[in-house]
């Protein structure tokens, strides 16, 4: 099962190329570190907008 896991991941990401990289100045970090941290910033931004469920009351 792991060995069909490892087959179609790796022909969806080709990962023998090397990193694109996004640099400002002395500031340097891979497009992927990036992607990842403006997903964690959406779902943090998400969790406080979105109310929780809340209990009904019976009366």
């Amino acid at each position: 099962m792991a060995f069909a896991v490892n087959v179609v991941s790796a022909a969806l990401f080709d990962l023998s190329h090397p990193a694109h990289y996004l640099h400002w100045h002395v500031f340097q970090m891979s497009v992927a570190n990036v992607i990842v941290i403006l997903l964690m910033i959406a779902v943090f931004i998400a969790a406080i907008f979105i109310p929780f469920p809340k209990r009904r009351r019976e009366s």
